[in-house]
């Protein structure tokens, strides 16, 4: 057991006699599950009397523990670091050797194996990357970074991105090869694989020798901008911008015009984005920016926006449940009365189609990069 797990034992011991339990209201897991377990407040009891030598780990301890989406909604209804604990948990369990089920340690396997969470061939990244113009570009201030998901799975929302960028007249270039960020084996314990992945990001960076990097996946760009400092145990050397940061500024700048569009909008906050990264405002001046838009937020919003149901493995391992996840969240966009239900996250996007595809919803998901793609004059 790693002694990291020792340092939360005090508020473990303070949550577990407290009983307030208001970190369930919202939890994702605990929502579709419908099992105290399953919430923070019991994962964190797990945690004390794992401490206390009076619970031995198990497959199921770790089917809980990793039943988590890492959105940190916990964190927010309870104001201790709830979700840092539970990653601690989900490492302690990993380095065990102890899992729930084949498919939260696939990732971890494929990532080893392939380099990627998908288990795709290195050579399909990277001829898809080579096949960019940019990729030979030189002087350019910004390196572009993409997802694995963006690559192996979000051909549109790549593509969206570059005509961006180009429109705009953005000096950037993309790397040759697919590095993957980290984020899915960090999401599943898995700390040795994920530092290995930041270091090679690092050197790949330092390399190129860009200290700029654009991120469109709300996942890379938490773990680029937050999570490195903690895998590297020093500074990346490289500052990360979301693209919403940088769509939002070349709006204002003039540099990007957009056409009209007639229809009511929402925004999904990705948790990676908001919660965990603190950026609410620039994908909202961006909707609100486009002629004929009429931007409604869902009850639910900012910080204290509802979890998609994809993050932390979870769609991968538990794939119906992060769906009905995903459908709840797709009818609370519903009674905004909106007709688009924008967000920025490729895997949020994959996840909320899916949702709306379940229960039959007339709402369209959409990209915020796809949109502003789509209307750029």
């Amino acid at each position: 057991m790693t002694e990291k797990l020792r340092r939360y034992e005090d508020w473990a011991r303070a949550c577990m006699h407290v009983r307030c339990g208001l970190c369930r209201e919202n939890c994702p897991a605990y929502g579709q599950m419908k099992l105290d377990s399953y919430s923070a407040k019991g994962k964190v009891t797990m945690l004390y009397h794992w401490l206390e030598g009076s619970l031995e780990p198990s497959e199921k301890m770790a089917e809980r523990v990793f039943a988590c989406t890492s959105c940190g909604l916990c964190d927010i209804a309870c104001g201790y670091p709830q979700s840092e604990a539970i990653q601690e948990m989900k490492i302690a369990l990993f380095d065990a050797g102890i899992f729930p089920s084949a498919q939260y340690s696939r990732i971890s396997e494929h990532t080893r194996r392939a380099g990627n969470p998908y288990g795709e061939t290195p050579e399909t990244g990277q001829q898809l990357l080579k096949a960019i113009p940019e990729a030979s570009a030189e002087n350019a201030e910004y390196l572009l970074f993409f997802g694995c998901t963006e690559i192996y799975r979000g051909a549109p929302q790549r593509e969206s991105v570059l005509k961006i960028l180009r429109s705009a007249g953005i000096p950037f270039k993309t790397p040759s090869e697919n590095i993957c960020c980290g984020s899915p084996v960090y999401r599943v314990g898995d700390l040795e694989q994920a530092t290995i992945q930041a270091k090679s990001v690092q050197s790949m960076v330092k390399n190129i020798g860009i200290d700029q990097v654009i991120a469109s996946c709300s996942g890379c760009y938490r773990t680029l901008s937050h999570d490195y400092s903690t895998l590297l145990r020093t500074d990346p050397g490289f500052r990360t911008i979301h693209t919403v940061q940088l769509i939002d500024r070349l709006i204002k700048e003039g540099t990007i015009r957009m056409r009209r569009m007639n229809a009511k909008v929402t925004y999904h906050d990705p948790c990676h984005l908001g919660r965990h990264s603190g950026i609410y405002e620039e994908p909202r001046e961006i909707l609100r920016s486009i002629p004929g838009v009429s931007f409604v937020e869902m009850e639910w919003n900012r910080k204290f926006s509802r979890c998609c149901g994809a993050g932390g493995g979870l769609r991968s391992a538990r794939g119906e449940d992060a769906i009905e996840i995903a459908s709840r969240r797709v009818k609370e966009a519903e009674e905004t009365g909106a007709s688009l239900l924008v967000t920025a996250c490729p895997f949020c996007l994959r996840n909320l189609e899916d949702g709306a595809k379940s229960i039959g919803s007339s709402i369209k998901v959409c990209a915020i990069e796809s949109l502003v793609a789509n209307l750029i004059e």
